[in-house]
């Protein structure tokens, strides 16, 4: 019941309608009450008027006014069987009286109207009245065991009724709460019956229109987690394709290394064995940082950061392998602070560089900077790095960014994952990702653009 949707909603209704049968019964009670009085009054008022307008102005009241003449048995209603009546002369003399009336005056103070009085044991509801003349009084009633006898039937009736209708409404609202609700019963049984994966919608028209958002609701995360699936399902694929031909080679150049006839021979070979490792390795960090980010493990740990410091850390990784190519990496920078998470950035400005330096011959040149934008009298912060290289057809710039993707002319220089990293991450963290002139003609850029801040002074350096 705590948990049952239907058990409350039936417990809700059980309790207001109980409570209204209780109310209507109060109410009924009430008036059943006051109705019973009063008809059993206009009654008594009703008999006392007929007998006193039908004593004969002269007649004669005494005490022995001789035998009376009887009734056959059952021919007196019931609610007239404790009826009694008295017509008093002069307040003294009890002029005519039924049987059963007792002999002592019914209202002893003779005051016109009604009265409640005990004679005898007896309680009686009696009403008094008299002639213009307040010589003739005739004093009618009825006992109150008559009286309460009726007002019970009528009391018990009046519940039997109630507790019927209450039944009735409680067996209409039973249905109608079970009819309201099973179209959740069907999408329960709809979701139990159903295959693992299977992830498509819910039905929902038939619902109410109370339930229908939750079931929207949940459908909206069902297409969440069903594109996560297939995410899922097309990195596994990409992944699999993408370290299949670096496995093969590398096992083919191995085997060239074990067949060398010469010392020479094998260190050439195992030199390119290390060279193939290096790009296997790079590319299985990219592959983990890429599922990584598609999972959704970026909690938010955002906190402001100088891009100069991460920027300074991050080329002196490089410094090495840029030597080794006879490569130049400039740096331009000064204070830049954004909001954002150092680790994702890192790998941003990492892929960046190892981009750049991997599409730059040999004597080639990189720049690496940071600084603000002005865009509508606010100041972006952003971060780019420009290279030397070939650069990339202007019609491939929005598919460079794309998962696995290759600009034409590469050859296997990449895997394709860098630059969607890059896009990715930037995503995260609200910043656009724009393609800009390289250095030189025809070089390459690319630039994320962070959200706006406002800076020091200090802190503003304008890109040209």
């Amino acid at each position: 019941m705590g948990t049952s949707l239907q058990g409350r909603m039936m417990l809700a209704l059980g309790l207001a309608i109980t409570l209204s049968w209780a109310l209507a019964l109060t109410a009924m009670y009430v008036y059943t009450a006051h109705s019973q009085s009063s008809r059993w009054d206009s009654r008594l008022q009703s008999i006392g008027t007929k007998i006193l307008i039908s004593i004969p102005s002269d007649a004669s009241l005494t005490d022995d006014p001789g035998p009376r003449l009887e009734m056959k048995d059952g021919v007196l209603p019931q609610d007239e069987e404790g009826l009694v009546f008295q017509v008093w002369n002069n307040r003294t003399t009890l002029g005519a009286r039924t049987p059963d009336a007792p002999h002592a005056p019914l209202q002893p103070g003779f005051v016109d109207g009604f009265a409640n009085s005990e004679i005898g044991g007896v309680r009686w509801r009696v009403l008094s009245m008299a002639d213009r003349s307040g010589q003739i009084h005739v004093q009618v009633a009825y006992p109150w065991r008559v009286i309460n006898a009726s007002f019970r039937t009528d009391a018990l009736s009046a519940l039997g009724v109630a507790t019927a209708l209450l039944a009735v409404m409680g067996l209409i609202m039973w249905g109608a709460v079970r009819k309201s609700l099973q179209p959740v019963r069907s999408v329960e049984r709809s979701v139990r019956r159903r295959e693992k994966f299977d992830l498509t919608p819910l039905p929902a028209s038939t619902l109410p229109d109370e339930i229908r958002p939750l079931v929207d609701s949940f459908n909206y995360l069902m297409e969440q987690l069903g594109q996560a699936v297939q995410g899922e399902r097309r990195f596994i694929d990409d992944a699999a394709h993408e370290l299949r031909t670096p496995l093969s080679a590398i096992s083919a150049q191995t085997e060239v290394a074990l067949q060398a006839r010469s010392i020479e021979d094998k260190d050439a070979a195992l030199g390119t064995l290390l060279g193939m490792v290096g790009r296997s390795t790079r590319l299985s960090e990219q592959l983990l940082d890429l599922a990584r980010l598609d999972a959704g493990v970026h909690a938010p740990r955002r906190q402001w950061y100088d891009l100069e410091e991460i920027i300074v850390h991050v080329v002196g990784e490089f410094e090495v392998t840029a030597q080794v190519q006879n490569q130049t990496i400039h740096v331009d920078t000064g204070v830049c602070r954004i909001q954002c998470d150092v680790d994702e950035m890192g790998i941003l400005l990492r892929n960046l560089v190892d981009n750049a330096l991997r599409y730059t011959g040999p004597g080639g040149e990189v720049r690496v900077r940071c600084g603000f934008e002005s865009d509508h009298a606010t100041l972006r912060p952003f971060l780019d790095v420009a290279d030397s290289g070939p650069g990339v057809d202007p019609e491939e710039h929005a598919a460079i960014f794309e998962r696995f993707h290759r600009a034409a002319g590469s050859g296997s220089r990449g895997a394709g994952i860098g630059l969607s990293l890059v896009a990715k991450i930037a995503r995260l963290h609200q910043a656009d990702v724009r393609t800009c002139e390289g250095i030189g003609a025809p070089g390459f850029c690319v630039r994320v653009v962070f959200p706006a801040v406002v800076p020091q002074p200090r802190d503003i350096i304008k890109a040209p």
